[in-house]
């Protein structure tokens, strides 16, 4: 299967020859899908992915998109009496750097996925499973029916507040090593815990800014690599516990029920148990517990998943799962790249499923009206000749039974070759 995206004829005419031509054609995806049909998994992002703008193009193009955050805006507005949409677009430069701020940060996230999720429902691209990095998690169980979009939000909401309340004085550090040599290297210290087990070789630590730079300086003096994340408060650490009470009380009355479709704890890095709940305990439990992506993409490969598609605005988590899974462990598709065209990026990942095999509803995207589809034939041109290669003469018939006209009929064939043919009377 092969799909082009371009902007009119003449910009497809040119990718479609490009291709034919062994060149690079890069709003050209093809792909050899399998004989069953390709098992798809949802990734959805976590904080550090958002971007001032993040949606817009989308927004004033896509009226399913458009109505999803539409809802999630009502939702927030009603909660908070300000504006979502006005924090995530940002068209008058009013609210610089507040996408930034936790409080912010994740209904922004969680109303943006979830809205990419709809779209992506919508054209028939749905998923057999569904995960998430922290914040995203929430986004996978929405989707997952663990609870509805209203509860969703003011759950997101309540969580980002209870954080951004939190006294500064945290830190985030990525360290290049497995989990085992920086639990080891943590000991008996107290305000540190491992946030986030990214990969195999990927380790995020969390907690008091001195006890965190203390392991750092370990890993340094090994010669391994580090890099500081760039955040507001130390996530999924000891430095959360203040505010665990008050969040399982919000969450409380929210209604939980069990995952209609295959979702994967962070937690656990493994699906929920059949009839198993994330209720107000877990999503306690889930602000503290570190983040188990490696586990949960070798769940994903173990289970027989090759397709990931990743649900946000930047793919991060297609560059970590990458790290966990064998070099031909899957096929990867970002929704959005920022800097990049929304509606091409998203059409382009549109036909990157498709080559693999997922089946598209053509006529959602922009009407049955808006396309012709054409038949081909699935097999090649068989090219062989019908025509005689050398002259040849029908038998004369007996003259007396049957007059000739007394003339001959002479029809040219291929590079020269004719036939002749005596015709009676009747048959002219």
């Amino acid at each position: 299967r092969l799909a082009a995206v371009a902007a009119d004829t003449t910009g497809l005419a040119q990718t479609l020859a490009a291709f034919a031509a062994g060149e690079p054609a890069p709003e050209l995806v093809n792909g050899h899908p399998r004989q069953e049909q390709p098992r798809l998994a949802f990734l959805f992002t976590g904080q550090g992915s958002q971007y001032t703008g993040m949606g817009r193009a989308l927004y004033d193009s896509e009226p399913v998109f458009r109505a999803a955050l539409d809802r999630c805006e009502a939702i927030y507005r009603q909660a908070s009496g300000e504006s979502l949409l006005d924090i995530i677009f940002d068209q008058n430069g009013s609210q610089a750097g507040r996408i930034d701020h936790t409080a912010v940060t994740q209904p922004a996230l969680f109303a943006v996925e979830w809205a990419l999720a709809e779209l992506w429902q919508s054209w028939g691209i749905r998923p057999e499973i569904v995960t998430g990095h922290s914040i995203g998690e929430y986004v996978a169980a929405c989707v997952a029916g663990v609870f509805s979009v209203e509860d969703g939000i003011k759950l997101v909401m309540a969580r980002g507040r209870l954080m951004g309340a939190l006294p500064a004085g945290g830190m985030m550090l990525t360290l290049f090593a497995p989990v085992e040599q920086v639990l080891e290297a943590i000991g008996g210290r107290r305000q540190v815990s491992v946030a986030a087990v990214n990969a195999p070789d990927s380790t995020v630590i969390s907690g008091a800014a001195q006890e965190v730079e203390e392991v750092g300086e370990i890993f340094k003096a090994r010669g391994v690599q580090s890099r500081p994340l760039m955040v507001s408060h130390a996530f999924h650490s000891p430095l959360m516990d203040p505010i665990l009470d008050e969040f399982e009380r919000t969450a409380a009355a929210c209604r939980f029920s069990k995952p209609s479709i295959a979702l994967i704890s962070n937690l656990t890095g493994k699906p929920f148990a059949e009839g198993q709940i994330p209720d107000a305990a877990y999503w306690r439990k889930h602000i503290r517990g570190a983040v188990q992506f490696a586990a949960g993409m070798q769940s994903l490969h173990q289970l027989g998943y090759g397709l990931f598609l990743e649900v946000g605005p930047s793919p991060v988590l297609i560059n970590l799962g990458k790290r966990c899974l064998p070099e031909d462990g899957g096929v990867w598709v970002p929704s959005l790249r920022q800097g990049q065209p929304e509606s091409t990026q998203i059409l382009k990942a549109l036909g990157m499923l498709f080559a693999h095999g997922v089946p598209v509803d053509w006529d959602r995207i922009d009407g049955p009206e808006a396309y012709a589809v054409v038949s081909l034939p699935t097999y090649p041109f068989q090219h062989e000749r019908y025509w005689f290669k050398t002259p040849a003469r029908t038998a004369r018939r007996d003259k007396a039974e049957r007059p000739l006209l007394g003339k001959r009929l002479r029809s040219p064939g291929l590079q020269g070759a004719a036939f002749e043919s005596e015709v009676h009377p009747e048959e002219l």
